[in-house]
């Protein structure tokens, strides 16, 4: 086969060198800042129009793919990145959620069982794929030898933010979902279509009451728009107050999710990374 896009070329060099490629999406740097900072072989991604890096860990190949945030940014991004990167060994969706049960709290982790969408008009969730339980169980296999704590359940993916603790028990009882985003479904679908093994493992942000506020002062790629921000935080001061319990949430699902991601990569055998055990009989439950 000739290829001529340089892009193109260094990938498929790259993947016939190791047959063990991950493909790792996130929605924004945020969720993903921690497990970088971990890894110290990291390289660009240095693929046209898509955004992340390249590390090696456990002798694997981790090519980590930011999508923005939304189902549209993150359909568009999939394609993109199966089209250049084709054949992984797995693919994961990792980032943070918000609670739908009430049993989980910030920072606990979330391994998808089923993956669910729901449109904004509010109709009954469609399923969009069911996670395959030989992926389930190697994925569970290595976050409880790393000693993490972890449920399964549906996740669902919202195309709009359930921004009330009403909406979201309403999100639960309706679909059986315990925990949602706005870009799992994307990824899954798309990875779904082309055959390929799919995982989600991501960490809650908020509780399932917890009421979510200040969206818009944020950008498409998850980062602070300053004047937004400032015109949110003039008409609603009395957020200030509860911006650090925010960003104390947003430390510990992300060190979650980079315990999570260091567990699977060294197949629950990193030395290195962080214990956060609870009770043998809470290592894999149920919501």
């Amino acid at each position: 086969m000739l290829v001529s896009n340089p892009s193109l070329k260094r990938v498929l060099e790259s993947q016939s060198e190791t047959t063990r490629l991950i493909l790792l999406f996130y929605a924004f740097a945020r969720e993903i800042a921690p497990f970088k900072r971990r890894l110290h072989n990291r390289t660009p991604l240095a693929l046209d129009a898509l955004h992340g890096f390249r590390a090696e860990i456990g002798g694997k190949e981790f090519a980590v793919v930011g999508h923005g945030i939304g189902h549209q940014r993150a359909t568009e991004t999939a394609r993109r990145a199966f089209d250049m990167m084709p054949g992984p060994e797995l693919t994961i969706g990792t980032g943070v959620v918000g609670a739908l049960s009430s049993g989980l709290k910030p920072g606990d982790l979330v391994l998808a069982d089923r993956v669910l969408t729901i449109h904004a008009n509010g109709q009954v969730a469609e399923q969009v794929t069911t996670v395959g339980d030989a992926h389930i169980r190697a994925v569970g296999r290595s976050l409880a030898s790393a000693g993490l704590a972890y449920s399964t359940g549906a996740i669902l993916t919202s195309h709009r933010v359930l921004a009330t603790g009403a909406e979201k028990r309403r999100a639960k009882t309706s679909t059986g979902a315990i925990a949602v985003d706005m870009e799992t479904a994307a990824i899954a679908a798309e990875a779904s279509v082309r055959g390929l093994p799919f995982v989600a493992i991501r960490a809650v942000l908020d509780e399932v009451d917890a009421e979510i506020f200040g969206a818009e002062m944020a950008d498409e790629d998850g980062n602070v728009k300053p004047l937004a921000a400032t015109s949110f935080l003039l008409r609603n001061p009395a957020t200030m107050l509860k911006l650090p319990r925010m960003i104390r949430n947003l430390s510990r699902a992300t060190a979650a999710i980079a315990d999570a991601l260091m567990a699977i990569a060294h197949e629950g055998q990193d030395p290195a990374a962080t214990k956060r055990a609870r009770d043998p009989v809470e290592q894999k439950r149920r919501r």
